[in-house]
């Protein structure tokens, strides 16, 4: 079988990730190539109508798929480089060869404008409950970002989806989470859709977690977050409110991104440097090894997210978790057994659940996840299983 894997970008985040190991792990079993507009998000250079609809990559792909034949083509990320107009390549080129187009869903971008199924209200960041209407994406403020930038986006989603009905090239959508699968089937309901985990490569590479790394009747919760730090994150949100608590605590952040700046600001505003760590990010071998010197994991993100790994990997290493209490991040916190939710838009409440969280601490009642059931849903094994399943049949 020969395999054609797309994204927009060759490195950056999560989902540059997944599609770098898809590659790894297909080329064990079939022929596989890549494609995609730039290495990294540095080399980035397009105008804002082909932002909309590139015919430059639209032409890109069809030269390249010209003399070759494939037999599934499994797309990423494709809106913020390539754009909608590759759909209408891939259409052309599946009439002509009967290929299957498999959409490998990383976000909310096939249901909403804003990738993160958010919008504003009076400069406070909401999630929709339900994929929005055609006049809610018209009215509502959809980014926080300039108003260009937001006007390309309701046009390229607008003109890609409820217009020209591109959508209709996928035979199969996978998506990470079954919350996100519910919410792209509830925009979508005659489209075949699958939930399908991600890798988690703690669990291949460390076989054991810590019971309890800290001494015996140490009274200072060690809290830990990794990953991005973007503002739907919710981490200034979460130090304005524990600042407030009384929990003795220390709180180590690690990680790169936009929100760093501010991270580091508010830290230095409030005087909370010796609570409050700020680490640029480290490899995944250093990050995994240096997880042991924390009790729990913190994920306060605003958005609903899709489903972050970093949950499954801090459980399989040992640490407790402190998460938001919606969509993809309660679902994986669940899988993990994990009870100590809040609601990231409350302080009150985020005070209150670390109290809670810092008794059952004390108490050594932090549960700990089935490893077993992790590595049934979560391992390498499982993913290439799914993998082939989805692509043979």
């Amino acid at each position: 079988m020969n395999v054609l894997l797309i994204n927009d970008y060759l490195e950056g985040g999560g989902a540059e990730a997944v599609f770098r190991e898809q590659f790894e792990i297909l080329q064990k079993d079939f022929s596989v190539e890549m494609f995609y507009a730039f290495k990294d998000l540095s080399d980035k250079k397009i105008s804002p109508l082909s932002y909309i609809y590139s015919f430059h990559f639209k032409k890109q792909l069809d030269a390249f798929l010209r003399n070759r034949r494939f037999d599934c083509v499994i797309l990423h990320n494709y809106v913020s480089a390539l754009s909608p107009s590759i759909l209408d390549t891939l259409y052309g080129y599946k009439k002509r060869s009967g290929c299957k187009i498999i959409y490998y869903a990383h976000d909310y971008q096939l249901i909403c404008p804003n990738r993160g199924y958010n919008y504003f209200s009076k400069g406070k960041r909401m999630n929709f409950q339900n994929p929005p209407t055609l006049y809610e994406i018209l009215v509502k403020r959809l980014h926080e970002k300039g108003m260009l930038y937001s006007i390309l986006k309701k046009l390229q989603w607008i003109f890609a989806y409820p217009i020209g009905n591109k959508q209709k090239v996928f035979d199969m959508i996978l998506a990470p989470s079954d919350f996100l699968a519910q919410h792209i089937q509830l925009m979508y309901p005659k489209m075949e859709i699958h939930r399908m985990y991600n890798v988690c490569n703690s669990l291949n590479t460390y076989k054991i977690y810590k019971q309890n790394n800290h001494k015996e009747n140490h009274p200072v919760l060690h809290l830990v977050y990794f990953g991005r730090l973007d503002p739907a994150k919710g981490l200034v949100n979460f130090i304005e409110a524990i600042r407030r608590s009384t929990v003795d605590y220390t709180f180590t952040i690690i990680g790169e991104g936009e929100d760093f700046s501010a991270i580091r600001d508010i830290i230095k505003r409030y005087n909370l440097q010796n609570q409050i760590e700020l680490k640029h990010k480290q490899n995944q071998a250093e990050l995994f090894a240096g997880l042991s010197c924390y009790d729990v994991c913190v994920l306060p993100s605003l958005w609903y997210e899709n489903a972050p790994l970093s949950i499954i990997e801090a459980a399989s290493l040992g640490l407790g978790l402190f998460l938001s209490n919606h969509g993809g991040v309660l679902e994986m916190g669940k899988i993990c057994n994990a009870v100590h939710f809040f609601n990231p838009f409350d302080p009150n409440d985020i005070v209150l659940k670390l109290d809670i969280l810092y008794k059952d601490f004390l108490a050594g009642a932090l549960l700990r996840p089935d490893l077993d059931r992790l590595q049934a849903l979560f391992s390498r094994e499982t993913y290439i299983e799914n993998m082939k399943k989805y692509l043979l049949s």
